[in-house]
């Protein structure tokens, strides 16, 4: 059973740390309690629900991790397990990360997140905007030495949207001719818009002009399939000698422990990648992950544990690193079912009652509170917001109190719900703070239930378990379509199950505008049909918080929250 609030985290290297970070943690349940955020007390009325964890072991690869050859290591903290190494199947952060030091599509980001040639040294594009031809490197190589051929890229982008696949970001690729319909099962794969020309060309018919087409071809999504005998990546099952096509290759992997990489030798660009091992340390949570940093045992972490960021600011102000990226932490609403399926007055009581103000800045300590789906920043797009966004605070829950009545609940019909989250410290603070502010603020009776990430990534499909279910979004394209696409039809992360004709077809018609300022007016417009239904629950835009040591070069966060290791270096190395 998890604890309702951590009140400290203990790091043996500096005394003074864990003192000040309790005496933090103590002025931190004062102010929820000023904002009438009933942190403690609502541990009378939470349920927690625990599941134990599977074990086992699994090590990949006949290599050993840089330590023992005596070759310097890059340790990187990662906070939660991989669901998957498979780059079609990955949709999870903690997979992202490792999957892209593994594969490079057509196209690749730089350190700072700007689109740059990958396997494709070049390409072109027709008048209408609707042909790419891309042109691979000769010298692009698996892993085992083989060429990289077009006929790979195709097989990739097949293997994506097939319903056989059933990938979660198969939507992330329904700009191509025939790729939803593929998903839908109305088509064959080979009829999809993608056509090796030869070995060496690539060509991608599109169903509409979509600029951002590029930035899409860079995510792991669209990555390229070794062509050996095997429809699928041998790493999605952790095989022995996995042929990957990007700066690293998998040397060993042992579920909720570690996974090392090792240089790729055959990789294009190999010479300009610096470090040479790379071992992804699995932490378990925030809390450990800082503790090895201050103890020497990481380089880079993950992120920060909400509670002690003052605190790490003012000792390692200068490994400290801070920036918004385009990311949006909201709640789903099962629409499935009771409670929530039939009643919008419903969902939107709950939405008016969370203090977004109150969590951004005393839970998260210092990000900015969501009344958007759409993240702040996204290029040429001024989202909508809740209308009541600027109301008082009073106000707000004096008109969240007669929904609820409304919708049929009182003192006399309390309203009880499933709140459903991943096993993290922060998320936990985070899922308390909601609980509290729906029983002090509603009435409402919230049960806790948390399952380890790997857990939680299959039990977030499953709509019996959860009345309400903890979600993130972060862009893989700089367009509001990134965020909105989510809840369209057939999208496979749509898990509240939201259904609106006029929702998909404001989508549909913003697929099809040629010009850009008409076509960001119907995503406008098509964002605020999303907010008027209450389907989710937006809560915060993210921040990304990490620590790295002095001595590590290279590590910029982007806009999208991408660091590659490949772009990492040693600082005065001889």
């Amino acid at each position: 059973m998890s604890k309702i609030l951590p009140c400290m985290y203990q790091v043996p290297e500096n005394a003074s740390f864990a003192e000040t970070v309790a005496r933090e943690a103590l002025e931190f349940t004062k102010k929820m309690v000023r904002c009438g955020i009933l942190v403690l007390g609502v541990a009378g009325i939470v349920g927690c629900n625990s599941h134990t964890e599977s074990s086992g072991s699994e090590a990949t690869g006949n290599g050993r991790a840089g330590a023992a050859t005596g070759v310097r290591t890059l340790k990187r903290g990662l906070p939660g397990e991989p669901q998957t190494l498979d780059p079609q199947l990955a949709d999870d952060t903690f997979s992202f990360q490792v999957v892209r030091d593994l594969y490079e599509g057509l196209t690749a980001e730089d350190r700072y997140g700007q689109i740059v040639p990958g396997v494709a040294n070049s390409w072109t594009v027709d008048k209408t905007g609707t042909l790419y031809t891309f042109q691979l490197r000769p010298n692009a190589k698996w892993s085992d030495g083989k060429r990289t051929v077009a006929a790979e890229f195709v097989e990739g982008l097949r293997r994506a949207v097939d319903p056989k696949t059933a990938s979660g970001s198969a939507a992330l690729l329904a700009v191509i001719k025939g790729a939803s319909d593929v998903t839908a099962g109305r088509k064959k794969v080979t009829d999809l818009g993608a056509l090796a020309v030869g070995e060496s060309s690539v060509q991608i018919e599109l169903e509409r002009p979509a600029p951002f087409l590029l930035q899409i071809l860079s995510q792991p999504i669209a990555a390229p399939v070794h062509l050996t005998g095997n429809a699928a990546p041998a790493i999605a099952s952790g095989e022995r000698n996995t042929a990957t096509n990007g700066p690293y290759v998998l040397v060993t992997r042992i579920p909720n422990s570690l996974i090392d990489l090792a240089r790729n030798p055959y990789y294009w660009d190999s010479t300009n990648v610096s470090i040479g091992d790379v071992r992804y340390i699995n932490t378990e949570s925030e809390a450990t992950e800082l503790r090895e940093y201050v103890a020497g045992q990481l380089d880079m972490t993950f992120t920060l544990p909400t509670p002690d960021i003052k605190r790490i600011s003012q000792s390692y102000g200068s490994e400290v690193q801070s920036s918004p990226i385009l990311g949006t932490f909201y709640l789903a609403l099962n629409l499935s079912k009771s409670p929530m399926k039939n009643s919008t007055a419903l969902r939107q009581a709950l939405s008016m009652a969370v203090d977004r103000e109150a969590i951004a800045q005393y839970v998260m300590m210092d990000v900015t509170p969501a009344y958007t789906f759409v993240a702040k920043g996204i290029s040429g797009y001024v989202p909508p917001e809740y209308p009541w966004s600027k109301w008082s605070r009073d106000r707000q829950l004096t008109y969240a109190k007669s929904l609820l009545e409304r919708a049929g609940y009182s003192a006399n019909n309390i309203l009880h719900v499933k709140l459903y989250f991943n096993r993290d410290e922060g998320i936990h603070r985070i899922m308390v703070a909601v609980a509290g502010g729906w029983k002090q603020n509603l009435g409402v009776e919230s049960e806790l239930i948390s399952d380890e990430f790997r857990v939680f990534l299959a039990g977030r499909k499953d709509r019996s378990r959860w009345d309400v279910a903890r979600l993130g979004w972060n862009a893989d394209y700089d367009d509001p379509a990134s965020f909105l696409d989510v809840f369209a039809r057939d999208n496979g992360q749509n898990d509240p199950g939201y259904e609106s004709a006029t929702f998909n077809e404001l989508i549909d018609k913003a697929r099809m505008e040629p010009l850009p300022d008409r076509r960001l007016i119907l995503l406008r417009q098509s964002e605020q049909v999303l907010l008027d239904d209450y389907p989710i629950i937006p809560i915060y835009f993210y921040k990304a918080r990490r620590l790295v040591k002095p001595y590590l070069g290279g590590a910029e966060i982007t806009p999208m929250n991408h660091t590659y290791s490949k772009h990492l270096y040693w600082k005065n190395a001889s």
